[in-house]
């Protein structure tokens, strides 16, 4: 498999030529062309209450497809629902955890499971649910935004709207900005997520909440 991530950091387009054969799997709607005879299968997600959970609370799909190039191979281009950029990440063998909605295409034998962890995994609005993406491959990720990847060695604190993903090495704890609930209401931040250990977190820039915010001020009363 080829690809090409182009338009970065704030339009990115995943473009893929397959193999004879050769599959990728994605989020249902990523698909923005495709050439002919390409096969598509469409099967539902795999976790907590299936799928059906990040499409109550996390406003994904619960279904992905697979694409599979026929024989004379074929080309894919994929983009995720809002402006930002696109990054891809090898695996092998190792796992990480997904904020839900970040999540747009990987090889088909990488392992995508829904993860309830009670509310500590409350995202304010931005994704109840995390996403365990596990397997050897490639897997690509999405934001509203541009991604930022931080090491984190000890101690990280990140607003939880700007969370992409984050290694399974990293423990966190979601709690108030501030410590308190007067920060959080009067100081116009959201809640957070406290970062402990040694692994890499990968960050957006923006956060679609934000931007609903700013844009629900300009619409007439």
């Amino acid at each position: 498999m080829q690809f090409q991530i182009s338009h970065k950091p704030s339009f990115s387009l995943l473009k893929l030529r397959l193999d004879p054969g050769q599959s990728i799997k994605s989020e249902a709607g990523a698909m923005v062309y495709m050439s002919s005879r390409m096969g598509v299968e469409t099967k539902m997600g795999s976790g907590f209450l299936s799928a059906l959970s990040r499409k109550i609370f996390g406003g994904e799909s619960f279904f992905f497809n697979t694409y599979t190039a026929p024989d004379s191979g074929g080309e894919i281009g994929l983009a995720p629902d809002l402006p930002g950029d696109i990054i891809d990440l090898d695996l092998n063998g190792k796992s990480i955890f997904v904020q839900s909605g970040s999540y747009l295409a990987s090889d088909p034998g990488i392992q995508v499971v829904s993860k309830f962890g009670g509310f500590r995994t409350f995202f304010g609005g931005e994704g109840l649910f995390l996403l365990e993406v596990s397997g050897t491959g490639k897997v690509f990720l999405s934001s509203y935004g541009a991604i930022v990847p931080i090491q984190v060695q000890g101690n990280y604190t990140v607003d939880t709207g700007h969370i992409v993903a984050f290694e399974n090495s990293l423990q966190f704890k979601v709690g108030k900005a501030g410590g308190n609930w007067k920060s959080t209401l009067l100081g116009g931040e959201g809640l957070v997520a406290n970062f402990s250990g040694n692994g890499t977190l990968w960050i957006q820039s923006r956060v679609p909440s934000g931007f609903i915010s700013w844009l629900t001020k300009l619409l007439p009363v």
